[in-house]
């Protein structure tokens, strides 16, 4: 299955590249998700993502992630799967920041998070919806072994 994984690095920092595919492409596995997904993951420190968050959200925080997905306005769990499964699916963008990353584990989970929202999973709607996806999460992480 060709899955395209765009990586852009905007710090002076070493970002691991291989490992932030890797995760995103065992995530699928693990989720069976047959079809090519396309998408970008951005790497930015801090004052970026805060000032990203104010234009896009219209919060003065500074997040961990922000994920922008082309299907950002479907249902939970809903992301439109082609019907043939050689169709591209363009998920979206993940915003990463790297002041928030502190080990392996953690940015695994930040990525698989912001999956997770790109693939229509949020947590903002209510408890039930919260506690479903920080399940999912842990039960990827969990089956990745990171």
């Amino acid at each position: 299955m060709n899955h395209e994984i765009l990586i852009y690095n905007k710090t002076h920092r070493k970002v691991p590249k291989k490992f932030i595919s890797d995760i995103i492409l065992r995530t699928f596995d693990f989720l069976k998700l047959k079809q090519p997904m396309e998408l970008a993951v951005l790497v930015v420190d801090g004052d970026e993502i805060k000032r990203l968050n104010k234009i896009w959200r219209h919060e003065s925080d500074m997040p961990d992630e922000l994920s922008f997905g082309l299907n950002s306005r479907l249902p939970v769990g809903e992301v439109k799967f082609a019907k043939k499964q050689n169709r591209v699916l363009e998920l979206g963008e993940i915003i990463i920041n790297v002041d928030k990353i502190f080990n392996r584990n953690n940015f695994a989970k930040i990525l698989i998070h912001s999956l997770l929202h790109l693939l229509g999973h949020h947590h903002e709607k209510s408890a039930a919806e919260a506690k479903k996806i920080d399940q999912l999460e842990k039960r990827i992480l969990k089956n990745l072994k990171v």
